[in-house]
């Protein structure tokens, strides 16, 4: 099986009930299986996930999630690649100040 991956910055505000309103730099790597005919155009899924990405780029993600968090954060990223056709393998969401998780989706 062969991915390909793809990435992008996500600058996105968020708001808890025990912090005040605060922003985050997200950096978005997805990944994806290869198509059925063996052939994946790393370039047209990149320019798609830039495009869904402004769904959520600066912007408040209290106003996207129900729970603004980068976990749901990656699972919104993969769903909407998936409403795309893609073959989402792998969502990571990491922050610079070396925080981050990983969701793995069963193929």
């Amino acid at each position: 099986m062969m991915t390909i991956w793809a990435e992008c910055t996500v600058s996105a505000a968020h708001r808890f009930a025990d912090y005040d309103m605060h922003g985050h730099t997200y950096i978005v790597r997805v990944s994806i299986r290869e198509a059925e005919d063996g052939f994946l155009n790393a370039e047209t899924f990149r320019d798609e996930l830039l495009r869904i990405r402004r769904g959520v780029d600066h912007r408040c993600l209290n106003d996207v999630l129900e729970t603004p968090t980068m976990e749901e954060l990656a699972r919104w990223f993969a769903r909407e690649l998936r409403k795309e056709r893609y073959d989402v393998t792998e969502v990571q969401i990491s922050r610079p100040e070396g925080l981050g998780c990983r969701l793995v989706l069963a193929g």
